[in-house]
């Protein structure tokens, strides 16, 4: 058999960083150029991937790669509704790999130039509201209909844009995207307020202390919502990508194992990984109990591992602002389950004391110190609760989606204060 290989260029800015390459048997390999490990700026694509001049072998290569394409049902869409064949990693980034989540660029184009003229087509809100009407993908219709050439992690139907002016914009030539669009989740029943339902969601988490990037929500026959890329950042007119890693690729793992149950990173070993990577630890693990309480208390049962990130600033790594956070639970066809296990209880409503002792003892904390960040949440959360569904409401009129999750919060606020009042 062959030992041909199908080569792709990796570049960050216009500089060449490495190689990514598939074998006859549809292996892949990624190393680093010369001239890359030689520059005094480099940096590696992710903990595992170190800077070294050794070709990394399938499993690495694919635990960063993978973890750039989009999942699920959004997948399974465009390998049906593409000509060409994407099925594979290679295969689609080689037609995709121009706007990925983070710096860098996957190309076959032995070069790239960031000073060129870029072209970007405007998609008007009428011609989404048709494709959402129609029940199209727009990941698909963006990528098959409407020249896009990108590549966004994760199982929902999204695309990155644009946005200036309030105009949408889709790049057509490697120009950096400045934001990422999403409508109503459509493959499950009553999830049509899921705009909303983010958008409450990120604005309560911004009020309680938590990072978030920008966050807007576009109304209209379709509501739409519209948040701030925090990977990307502006100098003058220009956008440029920032390095991010999320916690699988952190963590050498795929997509497939992004939630402990299926053997991926637990709370501990997370919590583990922000201790010896951060450059502000302290500040960061103080962020991420407080972003497990929110998510306890809202109930996002979808704050699996790719819904952490670390990214690349002057300080250092850092723990990126939070995102995807929403309450899942108030529909009925969504899991009851916690992404994590708590001390072995993946139920909020079975939680128990031994429970919040055995999660502590895994962190290597004092339980009175994780009761303390649970008890400042919930008194947070219980004083700023009603002001934000005031606010939602008088933006959003008749659309009860905040009112409904601020039900389910005082719910768990009770229950949850209870346990640490056992405690404490």
């Amino acid at each position: 058999m062959s030992d041909q290989k199908q080569v792709l260029n990796v570049f960050y800015n216009s500089k060449l960083v490495g190689y990514l390459s598939e074998d006859s048997e549809e292996r892949l390999s990624f190393r680093y150029c010369k001239e890359w490990l030689e520059d005094d700026n480099s940096f590696s694509l992710s903990l595992p991937l170190k800077l070294s001049d050794q070709a990394y072998h399938h499993g690495l290569t694919k635990s960063f790669f993978e973890n750039l394409l989009p999942e699920g049902e959004v997948k399974n869409i465009l390998e049906k509704t593409n000509k060409k064949n994407i099925s594979d990693e290679f295969s689609f980034l080689k037609e995709y790999g121009i706007d990925c989540s983070g710096a860098f660029v996957i190309t076959a184009f032995d070069h790239i130039s960031i000073n060129k003229k870029y072209r970007s087509k405007e998609i008007t809100l009428d011609s989404i509201y048709e494709y959402l009407e129609n029940r199209q993908s727009l990941t698909s219709v963006m990528i098959n209909e409407q020249g896009g050439r990108f590549s966004l992690a994760g199982a929902q139907d999204k695309f990155p844009v644009i946005y200036k002016k309030n105009k949408i914009f889709l790049p057509q030539n490697g120009e950096p995207t400045t934001h990422i669009l999403k409508p109503y989740v459509r493959y499950h029943k009553d999830t049509k307020d899921t705009p909303y339902n983010e958008y409450f969601c990120m604005k309560l988490a911004q009020t309680v202390g938590l990072n978030i990037p920008k966050v807007t929500l576009i109304e209209g026959k379709y509501p739409l919502y519209l948040v701030e890329r925090f990977d990307r950042t502006k100098v003058g007119s220009k956008t440029f990508r920032i390095h991010q890693q999320d916690f699988c690729q952190a963590q050498g793992i795929t997509s497939r194992k992004k939630y402990e149950e299926d053997g991926g990173p637990t709370l501990a070993q997370n919590y583990e990984l922000i201790k010896k990577i951060s450059s502000l630890p302290i500040k960061d693990l103080s962020q991420f109990l407080s972003w497990i309480w929110f998510n306890l208390l809202i109930g996002n049962n979808d704050c699996h591992s790719k819904n952490l990130s670390f990214i690349h600033t002057d300080e250092g790594m850092r723990l990126s602002p939070f995102y995807d956070l929403l309450s899942t639970v108030i529909y009925k066809d969504l899991t009851k389950k916690f992404s994590y296990s708590i001390g072995g209880q993946w139920k909020w409503h079975d939680l128990k004391q031994k429970n919040f002792v055995l999660f502590a003892q895994s962190l290597s904390l004092n339980v009175s110190w994780l009761f303390n960040c649970g008890k400042e949440m919930i008194k947070k959360m219980d004083s700023k609760l009603e002001k934000e569904v005031m606010i939602f409401e008088s933006k959003f009129g008749e659309i009860n989606t905040a009112k409904i999750i601020a039900e389910e919060i005082r719910k768990r606020i009770k229950h949850l204060q209870k346990k640490i009042d056992e405690l404490c």
